[in-house]
């Protein structure tokens, strides 16, 4: 041995044999690291046609065909997706994975099959050790169908925007299971095409700021559950309203709380109502008065308007007049 090490010829050799060694042991990190992520996606109910993966040895970036994600009232699935992602700092710093989907997205919901298509979308992810930090989903021209018949969802739905934004995240890194999720949901330009009765005008601006149970994100809904609303905007036309408040998921499957709503331009807030179908020309005058009199009392004026909206035993009441049933959750 020391005769091999006292060797000319070995310490010429020795740098390469280290680096050899290195890169071999690198290798096998990098190849152990990418089977870990592939068979937690698996465990997590994703599978695939086939996955490739490269970038080695700085990322593992994976190309999956056919992607597919199966949980208990969930489906969904994409014709592929690249995924990026810098393991090799997980438990010294968060790591940062990057996900492109490539195709549509067909979603099968217990209120029935949809498809989002799209011209573009990307997903930014935050992982610490024990889970999901906060995540970023971002996409162009989306545009939501109802891609079959549900006797759950009755109407037929296309939805179109010009932008969406999705943003998720907690506070802390404690994973619990009903852990609130504080989410943020940004539209532009979106329009209803069906149902059409309020399609004519596009929302030019949808911007939620909420805090939901983490089950929530995986379509796991449970009465009792309860949807903080920190912030709604909705501008339309002339019409924008804001509305906070908090909201319960009731045993009997409705919504039930109270959003506290301030309106910009009674008028419009009106008119939409009526486009809606909630209101009827014949009991136009009689919003206008009750709305004019609360405006009155409540030292607001005509253009700016604070009007409570209950959800009530199984009703939607709207100030002091009733607009239907309550939306239901189940």
């Amino acid at each position: 041995m020391r005769a091999i090490f006292s060797h000319p010829r070995f310490w010429l050799f020795a740098p390469f044999v280290t680096l050899l060694a290195l890169t071999v042991l690198a290798f096998g990190l990098w190849h152990y690291a990418s089977e870990r992520i592939r068979t937690d996606l698996a465990a997590y109910g994703l599978t695939w046609q086939s996955v490739r993966q490269n970038g080695f040895p700085a990322r593992i970036t994976l190309d999956v065909e056919a992607p597919r994600l199966e949980q208990k009232t969930i489906s969904w699935n994409n014709q592929r997706l690249t995924a990026t992602l810098m393991p090799f700092n997980l438990g010294l710093e968060d790591s940062h994975a990057v996900v492109d989907f490539l195709g549509p997205h067909e979603i099968k919901l217990p209120a029935g099959a949809f498809t989002l298509a799209h011209k573009g979308n990307l997903m930014s992810l935050l992982l610490a050790r024990d889970g999901l930090l906060r995540s970023s989903f971002e996409m162009q021209h989306p545009s939501l169908t109802t891609s079959r018949n549900s006797e759950t969802w009755q109407p037929k739905l296309r939805v179109e925007a010009e932008a969406l934004a999705l943003h998720v995240r907690r506070s802390d890194k404690q994973t619990q299971m009903h852990e609130p999720m504080d989410i943020a949901v940004q539209l532009k330009n979106l329009r209803l095409h069906e149902p059409s009765r309020l399609g004519r005008d596009a929302f030019k601006r949808v911007d939620v700021l909420a805090r939901v149970p983490k089950l929530w994100l995986q379509n796991q809904r449970q009465a009792g559950d309860i949807l903080e609303l920190d912030r709604l905007t909705l501008e339309r036309k002339n019409l924008t309203l804001v509305a906070r408040g908090t909201l319960k998921l009731h045993a009997r499957g409705y919504l039930q709380g109270k959003l506290d709503l301030n309106a910009v331009n009674l008028s419009a807030l009106i008119d939409a109502l009526q486009e809606a179908g909630l209101v009827s020309p014949r009991e136009r005058a009689k919003w206008l008065f009750f709305g004019g009199l609360g405006a009155a009392l409540g030292g607001d004026t005509q253009d700016r308007l604070s009007i409570p909206l209950h959800f009530k035993n199984g009703r939607t009441l709207l100030g002091p007049l009733d607009l239907g049933a309550a939306p239901t959750w189940q």
